[in-house]
C-alpha cells in the first residue's frame, strides 16, 4: 500500500524562502535565489519579501525610492495610508487571513513619480496547506526520498474528486474542458438540492456528453473560436478556511482520461489558493452570483490579470498563473533558467519555440535536460530542433495511453544547496495556443517533497520509452550486499579488476555499474565466469558496482580518477 503524503502545517523556513527570493537571509539559513520573484508584472520594481497572516512585506530596488503613501483595498473599500518616507521595504500591514487585496503604491524616484495601481495581491490563510499528490498510472518508488503519491488508481483518483464534491457544503465551482461521467455530474446535481450553490463552466465545442440532460444549475460554455476553455478545475468552499479545497492538474473528466491517459492531479486545502481561482471563474462567469453574466463574461484574450500570483500553501511557496492574461510561457522560462543541475519535462505536445530556446541553453550549460513528449508530429513540433541539438528528448510510444501531462521538474533531489526544486504543473500545454488563446491554470510549486514525487512519475514514464536509461535506488541496492568478491584497485586510473571468492569462480552472473543518481552506465550478463573480470573506460568519478551470483547481491563503491 502506498504511502499516503500530504504537506501541512506552517513554517518559519516558508517564510524565509520568500526572504530569500530578494535577499539572503541574515541568519543564513536559506540561500540566496537566483531571481527575486515580482509582486506582479505591472509591479516594476517592486518583489515580495514576506508574506505573513496578516501582513505582506515588499521589497523595492528603485534607487532613492519615496513612498509617497499606498491604498490598499479588501474589494469592498479602499483605505489610504500617507507615508512620505524614503525606503526600500514597505510592510502592508493589519490585514485578514487568506484574503485578497488590491494595493496601490505612490512613488517617486531621483528619475520618474508613479502610481502602480491596483496590484493583486493575498495574504496566507489559516487553512491546513495540505497537498494531495494523485496519478493515475504507476510510479517508481524506488527513486522516493520518503514521500509518495496518495495513489497511481484512476478509481482512486475519481472516488476522491466524487468525495470532494459530496463534502462541499455551500459553494462548488466547476470549469472544465471535458466530462463524459454521468456520476460526477451526478454528485453535483445531489450536492445542488442539498443547498450547495452549483456553477460549471465547459468548452462549448465539446460533445461534454455528461452535461446532455436536465440541470438544476447553470451551465456557461465558451463557444467562440479564438480558443478553448481548457481548464481541468474544481473549487469548493471557497470562503470557509477549513473546508476550501481546489481539484487541479491536468485530468480531464472523461473515462480515458482518468483510467488510462498518463495524467496528474492535485488536491490542495487553502482558502488564499480558492479564492484565485475562484476570481479567474467569476471573471469567465461574469459575476458572484448563482447565475452568470454574458455581457460581463471574458474569455481568453479579452481577460485581464488580476489575479494574485504569489501565495504560501502551508509551507509551499507558490506561484499561479492563468492564460492568457498572465504570459504564463514567460514565467514557465523563468522557471526552467533557474535550474542548476537538472529539467525534466512530460508533455503531451510541444510546438511553443521560446521554451524550446531555453532548455537548449540549458542543455548546453551542461545541465542534465531529459524529456518525454507524446505528439511529436503537430504542425510547429519543436522535438526535431531539440534531437538536433542532441538532447535526451524522445518520443512517448506507450501503445493505447496518451501522455497527456503537462509537467516539468526543476533540481528535483540536488545535490547543490543553492538549488530550489520545484514543479510546473496544470492544464497549460507549451503551445502558442495555450499561452496566447486559451483559458489555462499553471502552478509552481516549490518543494522538495513534491519534485521528488512527480520525479518517480517521470522516472516511470522514462523507463518505458528509454528502459536502457533507467533508475535504481542506490540505496536499496547497497544496503543489499554479501561479500562475494572484491575489487582492485579502487580507486582505479584506467580499468577496475573484479575477483570472485572461490566457491563463485564458476558461476554465470549479471553486473551493473551505476551513477550517484541511480542512473546505469555499464551493465551485463556472463554466463561463464574465470574467477576475474575487468571494467574498462568508465567515466571519472563515484561509482557503484552491483553483482548478482547464485543467488546473492553484491554492491560495492568504485572510484575512477583522471
Amino acid at each position: 500500500m502506498n504511502k499516503v503524503f500530504t504537506i501541512t502545517g506552517k513554517s518559519i523556513l516558508a517564510t524565509l524562502f520568500f526572504l530569500a527570493l530578494c535577499e539572503s537571509s541574515p541568519e543564513g539559513l536559506i540561500a540566496q535565489h537566483h531571481a527575486p520573484i515580482p509582486l506582479h508584472e505591472s509591479a516594476d520594481g517592486f518583489y515580495i519579501k514576506n508574506v505573513s497572516e496578516n501582513a505582506i512585506q515588499l521589497k523595492t530596488d528603485l534607487p532613492n525610492a519615496i513612498l509617497e503613501g499606498y491604498k490598499i483595498s479588501n474589494r469592498t473599500e479602499w483605505k489610504d495610508q500617507p507615508v512620505g518616507i524614503r525606503t526600500a521595504e514597505i510592510e502592508l500591514a493589519g490585514l485578514e487571513p487568506g484574503t485578497l487585496y488590491e494595493v496601490s503604491l505612490a512613488i517617486s524616484t531621483d528619475e520618474r513619480s508613479d502610481t502602480l495601481r491596483n496590484m493583486p495581491i493575498v495574504t496566507r490563510s489559516r487553512s491546513s496547506g495540505e497537498i494531495l499528490v494523485y496519478f493515475n498510472s504507476s510510479v517508481n518508488t524506488g527513486i522516493s526520498t520518503g514521500p509518495e503519491p496518495v495513489s497511481t488508481s484512476g478509481t482512486v483518483l475519481r472516488n476522491r474528486l466524487l468525495q470532494l464534491i459530496d463534502e462541499a457544503e455551500h459553494t462548488l465551482d466547476v470549469a472544465a474542458y471535458n466530462n463524459n461521467r454521468s456520476e460526477i455530474v451526478d454528485a453535483l446535481i445531489a450536492a445542488y438540492y442539498r443547498g450547495v450553490r452549483v456553477r460549471y463552466i465547459a468548452e462549448g465545442e465539446n460533445a461534454n456528453t455528461a452535461l446532455n440532460r436536465s440541470l438544476p444549475f447553470e451551465v456557461l460554455e465558451r463557444d467562440d473560436n479564438d480558443g478553448i476553455m481548457h481548464h481541468k478545475f474544481v473549487i469548493a468552499d471557497a470562503d470557509h478556511e477549513n473546508i476550501s479545497w481546489v481539484f487541479t492538474g491536468s485530468t480531464n473528466l472523461t473515462t480515458q482520461q482518468i483510467a488510462t491517459d498518463n495524467n496528474n492531479s492535485l488536491f490542495i486545502q487553502d482558502q488564499s489558493l480558492a479564492k484565485i481561482y475562484e476570481m479567474e471563474f467569476e471573471e469567465m462567469w461574469g459575476s458572484n452570483t448563482e447565475t452568470p453574466n454574458h455581457a460581463s463574461s471574458r474569455f481568453g484574450e479579452n481577460k485581464v490579470s488580476n489575479t494574485p500570483q504569489f501565495l504560501e500553501i502551508g509551507n509551499v511557496p507558490t506561484q499561479i498563473y492563468f492564460s492568457p492574461s498572465d504570459n504564463t510561457a514567460w514565467h514557465i522560462s523563468n522557471a526552467l533558467e533557474d535550474a542548476e543541475e537538472s529539467i525534466s519535462f512530460a508533455l503531451l505536445i510541444f510546438t511553443f519555440n521560446p521554451l524550446a530556446e531555453t532548455l537548449i541553453s540549458k542543455h548546453f550549460q551542461g545541465l542534465n535536460v531529459r524529456g518525454l513528449i507524446h505528439d511529436v508530429t503537430s504542425t510547429g513540433t519543436r522535438f526535431p530542433k531539440l534531437q538536433s541539438n542532441n538532447m535526451n528528448v524522445h518520443q512517448d510510444q506507450v501503445n493505447g495511453v496518451q501522455l497527456h501531462h503537462k509537467y516539468a521538474i526543476v533540481d528535483a533531489d540536488a545535490e547543490s544547496s543553492s538549488a530550489q526544486p520545484r514543479v510546473i504543473t496544470g492544464s497549460h500545454n507549451w503551445t502558442n495556443r495555450a499561452n496566447n488563446h486559451n483559458d489555462e491554470n499553471t502552478l509552481i510549486l516549490h518543494s522538495v517533497e513534491i519534485a521528488n514525487i512527480f520525479r518517480q512519475e517521470f522516472e516511470a514514464r522514462w523507463c518505458e520509452n528509454v528502459p536502457d536509461e533507467c533508475m535504481v535506488n542506490t540505496y536499496e541496492l547497497i544496503g543489499k550486499s554479501s561479500g562475494f568478491f572484491s575489487v582492485f584497485p579502487n580507486p582505479s586510473v584506467t580499468t577496475t579488476h573484479v575477483e570472485f571468492n572461490e566457491e563463485f569462480s564458476d558461476q554465470p552472473y549479471t553486473f551493473m555499474v551505476f551513477d550517484r543518481s541511480g542512473k546505469i552506465i555499464k551493465s551485463g550478463f556472463r554466463q561463464t565466469n574465470s574467477g576475474v573480470f575487468q571494467l574498462s573506460n568508465l567515466p571519472t568519478g563515484s561509482h557503484f558496482l552491483r553483482i548478482d551470483s547464485n543467488g546473492q547481491t553484491q554492491t560495492i563503491q568504485i572510484v575512477i580518477q583522471n
